[in-house]
């Protein structure tokens, strides 16, 4: 009977699997145990169990989620060791190991056959690993299963677990360093000025993917990853972003490409705004306003691409095609003379050095742009991006007038533009929007004769600024007076704006 009972079985997956059944099965039986327990009991695996213990990863992998790991048998172990000069795995980083053995682990349960039917199906070759990051699995060759270019041991093949699979392989894997890594590794790249300025636009996410109990007292330590929120689509961290399509696996990659001036180009370039900020400041790249910031770099990046952009890619470009950057510019014509340094890689993208500086911006020749360049003004400028009127008033050709809060006006009012808190109370996007709209009039107003009468701001609803003293008082129909102060009015080449620093919040009667 019990035959009968397993043939039975056996016939189940055959029908539901059809070809590849016993290439799916071969030798690997159910487990009642998890994956660590699993690796536990085969002692070719005693060093990578030696290493999951060590960093922790055992309480994250040997319950829940289903997983597929690729295990290097302790000969692969020791000729890592001796590479990089480490006597044992106790004397590896932990956070190198953290990495190390998080990048031989892939979401999900993948047999051979597994991995045959996804390639079929979909042609697909990367699969995410647990540290969000890609391995290429290749199963082309008959019989073979290749994990970047290892083949997986054979008697080591579709090993079962309660909750994974594991596969032996004869090599430890190295993950490819990502582009923060990069660039805060290359000497030449982390003291140049482009490196500097990405520091002004950089903030921090929270990796929970990567964070583990480093000190060892059963806490998880968080570990938080670079980002740079105000560079559409540039991802120097990340690998991935999450798509939950039948034909993904949690995440597309993503690449970054880089086209990084020199810095006696770009320090040329931005010049005329560190030379308004006071000299009594020590970094005065890292005083600069975000916004300006961003106006500087974004056409510097080909974000969000399939691959990684090589510098031929640049040369032999065909006539009539254009490369855009991540702002909509389009990348200026490049030859093989344009490159200082090229095709410095990365596992999510490329940097190539280039001797120049890119046309500016719509919006560095924009009013804006040059009152963005004014380190007293950049909540103003903060707050025209959270309020996601940066792109309408932006433009060069656009007609617009901005009464221009200082820093010291936000800090007095107390007004945090960060966190759109004013006076102790959490204001909603459209409260915030609406008292940065009543900063704007959509005329050109260029000179104290045209600062005059009551003219209507771009929060409309019977809200007005009305001039008076030669246009030095704007009154708004709330009744508070701001001190509108001439010398610090911009325009641009088109005369289509002008920006005009103010004392007060000008807040209107909503």
């Amino acid at each position: 009977m019990r035959l009968l009972f397993l043939f039975a079985i056996a016939l189940l997956f055959f029908n539901s699997c059809k070809k590849g059944f016993d290439k799916y099965y071969e030798n690997t039986g159910p487990s009642s145990v998890y994956v660590y327990d699993k690796l536990k009991q085969d002692s070719n695996f005693s060093m990578f169990t030696e290493g999951l213990d060590r960093v922790g990863l055992v309480n994250l992998i040997n319950s829940g989620g289903l997983y597929t790991v690729f295990a290097p048998v302790n000969s692969a172990f020791k000729e890592y060791l001796s590479t990089k000069g480490y006597a044992s795995m106790k004397d590896v980083p932990k956070d190198t190991l953290f990495q190390l053995l998080n990048y031989h682990i892939t979401n999900n349960l993948w047999y051979y056959y597994s991995f045959q039917q996804r390639y079929i199906t979909f042609n697909d070759k990367l699969f995410l690993t647990r540290g969000r990051k890609f391995v290429t699995i290749d199963v082309t060759a008959p019989d073979t299963l290749k994990v970047n270019g290892v083949p997986v041991i054979k008697s080591l093949r579709d090993i079962s677990a309660d909750n994974a699979v594991i596969h032996g392989i004869g090599t430890v894997l190295i993950p490819k360093i990502n582009l923060e890594q990069l660039l805060a590794s290359d000497l030449q790249f982390k003291s140049s000025t482009f490196y500097k300025l990405l520091q002004v636009v950089a903030d921090s996410a929270y990796d929970r993917f990567n964070s583990y109990d480093r000190d060892g007292d059963t806490r998880i330590d968080s570990v938080f990853y670079k980002t740079y929120s105000l560079l559409t689509n540039v991802y120097t961290s990340i690998e991935f972003k999450q798509n939950t399509t039948t034909t993904d696996q949690g995440g597309d990659p993503v690449y970054t490409n880089i086209l990084m001036p020199v810095d006696d180009s770009l320090n040329a370039f931005i010049a005329p705004a560190l030379a308004k900020i006071d000299n009594s400041i020590t970094d005065k790249i890292a005083a600069l306003s975000p916004t300006y910031v961003q106006a500087v770099l974004s056409p510097y990046f080909i974000a969000d691409t399939a691959v990684g952009y090589t510098a031929n890619r640049f040369i032999t470009k065909p006539a009539g095609v254009n490369y855009y950057a991540s702002n909509g510019q389009v990348i200026p014509t490049l030859t093989a003379a344009s490159f200082l340094r090229t095709d410095v890689g990365a596992s999510n993208g490329m940097v190539q050095v280039v001797k120049m500086n890119f046309p500016k911006s719509d919006r560095l020749i924009s009013a804006i742009g040059q009152a963005s360049m004014d380190p007293k003004l950049s909540m103003f400028m903060e707050a025209l991006q959270k309020s996601n009127l940066m792109t309408t008033y932006e433009q060069s050709g656009k007609v617009v007038t901005l009464f221009a809060p200082t820093n010291d006006a936000f800090i007095t009012a107390r007004f945090d533009v960060k966190k759109m808190i004013y006076d102790g109370v959490n204001l909603s996007l459209t409260q915030f929007t609406n008292i940065i709209k009543n900063h704007i009039i959509e005329q050109n107003l260029a000179t104290p004769a045209s600062l005059t009468g009551s003219i209507t701001t771009a929060y409309a609803n019977n809200n007005t600024l009305t001039f008076t003293n030669s246009g030095t008082n704007a009154t708004t129909v709330l009744g508070l007076t701001a001190i509108v102060t001439q010398p610090y009015s911009y325009k641009g080449p088109t005369t289509n704006g002008y920006v005009y620093k103010i004392d007060k919040i000008l807040l209107p009667n909503q």
